[in-house]
């Protein structure tokens, strides 16, 4: 049989620790996961009860009015020292809604057969009634005007057919032999409006009146063909 083991005989010094090696390479990345579904977001928290609105503090009071000016004075009253005062229409019934017989109140006519009083619809310019002349009918009226004054001379006429013509004029007198014609208006036949309801407006102002003119003559005559005539309305002479 074997004998016995001796004692273990005492270890050695450690020898020296020898260098560490090289690092290998990493290895590659793996993929990355997909990303997980996002938790439902949570119910929003009820708003808080708004506070009660605190009271409009007390307005302040109203200053007081200051004392109103005193009025001026009126001044006087102005004085027209025009020489031609507008003294409105001059004329009569130049609306020519009035009549004596055929002829209309306040004018006179060469011949009462050739005038006539015309109520129709679409032959009248304002009112109830106009004037209708026949061909060579003449119609005309005198007022009274003071000398160096303009006159505005205007009315409305039409044709009742297309060969009607005339001549208006207005002309200054006294009654020493003055006669100046202070304007004429002519209207040519078919220059004329013969338009139902349509009556055509002249306007014009005449010349100074001689000084010593103290009436003036409105005057009308027509000129028309084949039974025709004119419509006339709303004469005016006044001062311009």
């Amino acid at each position: 049989m074997p004998g016995p083991t001796g004692p273990t005989g005492m270890t050695g010094a450690t020898g020296p620790t020898g260098m560490t090696g090289a690092t290998g390479m990493t290895g590659p990345t793996g993929p990355t996961g997909m990303t997980g579904p996002t938790g439902k977001t949570g119910p929003t928290g009820m708003t808080g009860v708004t506070g009660p609105t605190g009271m409009t503090g007390a307005t302040g009071p109203t200053g007081m009015t200051g004392p109103t000016g005193a009025t001026g004075k009126t001044g006087a009253t102005g004085t027209c020292s025009c020489a031609c005062p507008s003294l409105g229409e001059l004329l009569t019934n130049g609306g020519m809604e009035e009549f004596s017989g055929n002829v209309p109140t306040g004018w006179s006519a060469n011949n009462a057969d050739l005038v006539k009083k015309n109520t129709q619809q679409g032959r009248v310019h304002s009112g109830s009634a106009a004037v209708n002349l026949q061909d060579k009918a003449v119609l005309s009226q005198t007022v009274a005007v003071s000398g160096e004054c303009f006159y505005q001379f205007s009315f409305f006429a039409r044709g009742e057919g297309a060969q009607v013509g005339f001549t208006a004029s207005v002309v200054f007198t006294n009654g020493q032999g003055l006669n100046v014609t202070g304007i004429t208006i002519t209207v040519r036949q078919q220059d004329l409006t013969n338009d139902n309801r349509a009556f055509a407006y002249f306007r014009g102002i005449t010349i100074a009146a001689p000084s010593n003119a103290t009436m003036a003559t409105v005057r009308f005559s027509v000129d028309a063909q084949g039974g025709q005539s004119l419509d006339l309305d709303d004469v005016s002479l006044a001062v311009a």
